[in-house]
C-alpha cells in the first residue's frame, strides 16, 4: 500500500512541478529579453535565439520555486481532502508521507546543480555571442536613437547618422572573416582610461570596420577617421590635428564577451581550471605579459650595463650599420630600469654612426639614455609572422651636444638640444625565463605590476571560492525548501493555497537574498572569507532548523 500511496503522490508532484516549471521559466526568459530588445535594437531572428537560450538559463531560477510550489499545493490539498488523515488512520507514518517530497527534492537539487554549475554558464555565453557578434547592428540602432556606443569602456561614439556601406574590392577581409563598413557623419568619439575620457576627437566623417570571425568567435572593431582632430577633455584646447584611427595605436580594438571574463558566468570545470592557473583570466594575463616584458627589458639593460667600462666601445645593430658608443660612466636608471650615460672629468659620452662599414658621423654629449621596448613586427615589412615580437632600443643624446659629420668638415660644431639615434636591434642576453623578484628589490613599475597581479589572483581565488559555495547551497536550498513546502502545506491545511504559497516563498526569498550577499562578501573582502561563507549558508541553516521544529510538532500529533 505504502508503495502505491508513494507513487500517488510522487505523480501529482511531478505534475504540478512540471507545469510551474514550464510558466515560471517562460515568465523569465521573456523578462530576461527585454533589455536586449530595448537597450541592443536586435532583430526578430536574433530575439528568438536568446529566448531560446535563455529558457535553459531560466530553468535553473524557477526549479526551486516550481518545486516548493508543488510541494504545498499537493500536500495542502491532501491535508484539506482529509487524505493525509485516512493515510495516518491506515499506520502510515509522517516520515513515509513526506519520503515522495524528499525524492523530489533530492533529484530538483541534484538537477539544479547540474544547471547552475554548466548548464546556465554555457546559455548565458551563447546569448551574449548573439548580442555582441552583431556589433553593426547594434553601431547603427544606438546612432539612430541617439545614444553613444560604447566599445569594451576603451571608447564612445557619438555620430549624427550611420549606414552601412559595401565592403571596396581592394579591403577584403583575410579567409574565415566577415568585414562590416559603418559610415558615420558628424563623429565625436572619447578614448576612455580608466573609465574617464582621455581626450575628445571629432571628424566629418568615419567608416567603422567590424570583422567577425566565427569559427573563434572573435570580433574585432577599428574606426577609420576622416581628418579628425583631437582636444583636451578638460580644456578643449587642440591637442592634435589629422587622427586618422580609433584606437589612437592603430590596433583593431578586440569585442570580446564581457561574460567570459567575469567567474560569475563561467561553469565549474572552467572555474577549477582558472583556480590551477590564473593566467588564463585575461586581465592576469596580460598584466603577466607585461611583467615579463619588463624584466627582459631590465634584463638587457643590466647586460648592456656589464658591458661599459671607460674607454671600452660597445656596439649596437641597427636596420643600416651600427652605432659604436664610449661612455665613462653607465648607470641604471628610472622606473624601467633605462640605461644612463654619464660623461665625466670632461670626456663626453661619445657615438659614432657607422654605414656601410664607414663611419659617417660623431656624436659627442654629456648625457646619454638607452631606451629599450617591445613591438610588434609588420608581416609585410619583415617577413615575420603577425604577431611576432622584439625588442628594439633608441639612443638618446642630451646636454651640450656637438656633432661631426666626416663627410663635410672634421670639426665638431654645437648640434641640436636632442639627438635620437634610433632603429637599434639590442642583443637579447639568452637568461631564459625572467625571474620575478621580490617587491622590495624590484623597481617601481616592476614592483607595481607584482602588486597588481597578488590583487587580482586573490581577488579572483575569492569569487572562485564564492561561486562555489553559493551554487552549492543553492542546489542544496532546493531540498530544504521542499521539506519545508510539504510541512506548510500540512499545517496551513484548509488556508487559502496562495496565502500558503506565500508563506513559503518568504523564506526563499531571503535564502536567495542570503545566498547572493554572501558571495558578494566573500569577492569583495580581502581579509577573511568566513563572514560570507556564513552568510551563503545561513539561509539554509535557519530553514533547518525551522523544519526540525515544524516537524518535531508533527510528529507529536
Amino acid at each position: 500500500m505504502s508503495k502505491t500511496l508513494h507513487w500517488y503522490i510522487l505523480r501529482e508532484l511531478l505534475r504540478i512541478f512540471a507545469l510551474t516549471t514550464s510558466v515560471l521559466t517562460t515568465i523569465l526568459a521573456f523578462g530576461g529579453t527585454f533589455r536586449p530588445l530595448t537597450k541592443e535594437g536586435l532583430t526578430l531572428v536574433q530575439l528568438l535565439r536568446v529566448l531560446m537560450d535563455l529558457m535553459p538559463a531560466m530553468l535553473a531560477y524557477s526549479i526551486p520555486l516550481a518545486a516548493l510550489f508543488a510541494a504545498v499545493i499537493v500536500y495542502w490539498r491532501l491535508a484539506t481532502d482529509n487524505e493525509l488523515t485516512g493515510a495516518r488512520a491506515s499506520g502510515v507514518s509522517y516520515v513515509a508521507l513526506v519520503m515522495p517530497a524528499v525524492v523530489l527534492g533530492l533529484a530538483v537539487g541534484m538537477v539544479d546543480m547540474a544547471f547552475v554549475g554548466y548548464v546556465v554558464p554555457r546559455f548565458l555565453q551563447k546569448t551574449s555571442q548573439v548580442i555582441q557578434t552583431d556589433v553593426a547592428s547594434m553601431l547603427l540602432h544606438n546612432v539612430d536613437q541617439r545614444q553613444p556606443f560604447n566599445l569594451q569602456n576603451k571608447f564612445v561614439i557619438y555620430a549624427n547618422s550611420a549606414y552601412r556601406v559595401p565592403t571596396p574590392s581592394d579591403n577584403q577581409p583575410p579567409p574565415g572573416v566577415t568585414r562590416k563598413i559603418i559610415q558615420l557623419r558628424g563623429l565625436a568619439a572619447m578614448p576612455l582610461q580608466n573609465g574617464q575620457p582621455s581626450s575628445i576627437i571629432i571628424a566629418r566623417a568615419a567608416n567603422v570596420i567590424i570583422d567577425t570571425n566565427r569559427a573563434k568567435n572573435q570580433v574585432s572593431v577599428g574606426v577609420q577617421l576622416d581628418h579628425g582632430t583631437a582636444f583636451n577633455s578638460n580644456s578643449l584646447q587642440q591637442i592634435r590635428g589629422t587622427v586618422r584611427y580609433l584606437p589612437p595605436n592603430g590596433k583593431p580594438e578586440p569585442f570580446g564577451s564581457l561574460l567570459d571574463s567575469k567567474p560569475k558566468f563561467l561553469d565549474l570545470f572552467r572555474l577549477a581550471a582558472l583556480d590551477r592557473n590564473p593566467l588564463l583570466l585575461p586581465r592576469i594575463a596580460k598584466n603577466f605579459k607585461t611583467l615579463m616584458d619588463e624584466l627582459r627589458v631590465q634584463s638587457i639593460s643590466q647586460w648592456y650595463l656589464k658591458q661599459f667600462h671607460p674607454g671600452k666601445p660597445v656596439m649596437f645593430k641597427r636596420r643600416q650599420g651600427a652605432a659604436i658608443v664610449l661612455s665613462p660612466v653607465a648607470t641604471l636608471t628610472g622606473s624601467h630600469g633605462n640605461l644612463l650615460l654619464t660623461g665625466t672629468g670632461g670626456v663626453p659620452v661619445q657615438v659614432r654612426v657607422v654605414h656601410h662599414g664607414h663611419i659617417t658621423q660623431i656624436y659627442l654629449a654629456n648625457q646619454g639614455e638607452l631606451l629599450i621596448s617591445r613591438r610588434e613586427t609588420d608581416q609585410l615589412s619583415t617577413g615575420a609572422p603577425v604577431g611576432a615580437e622584439k625588442y628594439v632600443a633608441a639612443l638618446k643624446l642630451t646636454g651640450d651636444v656637438r656633432e661631426k659629420n666626416m663627410g663635410l668638415d672634421r670639426r665638431f660644431h654645437a648640434g641640436p638640444p636632442l639627438i635620437v639615434i634610433s632603429s637599434i636591434h639590442p642583443v637579447i642576453p639568452d637568461t631564459g625565463i625572467p625571474a620575478i623578484p621580490s617587491i622590495r628589490k624590484a623597481s617601481p613599475i616592476v614592483s607595481h605590476l607584482i602588486k597588481t597581479i597578488h590583487h587580482q589572483e586573490d581577488r579572483l581565488r575569492r569569487q572562485i571560492l564564492s561561486e562555489f559555495q553559493s551554487r552549492v547551497s543553492f542546489a542544496f536550498s532546493c531540498i530544504v525548501l521542499v521539506i519545508l513546502g510539504t510541512a506548510l502545506g500540512i499545517i496551513l491545511q484548509g488556508r487559502n493555497p496562495l496565502a500558503v504559497f506565500v508563506v513559503g516563498v518568504v523564506p526563499a526569498m531571503i535564502l536567495v537574498l542570503l545566498i547572493n550577499t554572501g558571495r558578494e562578501m566573500i569577492a569583495r573582502t580581502p581579509h577573511s572569507d568566513m563572514p560570507g561563507t556564513v552568510v551563503i549558508w545561513a539561509g539554509n541553516a535557519v530553514i533547518l532548523v525551522l523544519n526540525a521544529v515544524i516537524y518535531s510538532r508533527l510528529l507529536k500529533r
